[in-house]
């Protein structure tokens, strides 16, 4: 379910090349045996047990659906929640499987120089800077990671 947002601000609905480092990018990613349409399906995926709720990740027609069937099930379903997901870990094979299938993406990260790179979205304080600049950034510091590796 989309929930819509009141806001009378403009809407910039136009992409730019930094828009292929989301994990929403339309980039699709074969790990585990599995091909997923973008990084959100596969990060979501990895964080259930086999069975029903894999499955409902893995059809999700979109990675803002995903994001919210993920959240619902997590809620409702806790016990199909891996106890022992390392979401670091995981977010770091995937986006090393996304460089890896998608050469073109190693340029643009290179693109970014030695720029910080930024998750500014919603509150998310653990992926994201969230609100107040406070966040974590994991998100962004793991690309710059990642840079910093492809620039050596």
């Amino acid at each position: 379910m989309i929930i819509p947002v009141v806001d009378d601000r403009p809407i910039n609905f136009i992409e730019n090349i930094w828009h292929y480092l989301s994990p929403f990018s339309a980039h699709k990613i074969e790990l585990w045996g599995h091909q997923f349409p973008t990084v959100e399906h596969a990060y979501h995926w990895a964080r259930f047990k086999e069975g029903p709720a894999k499955n409902a990740i893995l059809a999700s027609p979109s990675p803002e659906a995903c994001l919210y069937i993920s959240r619902e099930l997590r809620q409702t379903q806790p016990q199909e929640v891996l106890t022992n997901f390392d979401k670091d870990a995981v977010m770091e094979e995937i986006f090393r499987a996304k460089l890896a299938q998608h050469p073109h993406l190693v340029e643009v990260l290179k693109l970014t120089g030695q720029r910080a790179l930024l998750k500014e979205i919603g509150d998310d304080e653990y992926w994201g800077v969230g609100h107040n600049g406070s966040g974590q950034n994991k998100m962004g510091k793991l690309w710059m990671k990642l840079r910093a590796e492809l620039c050596k």
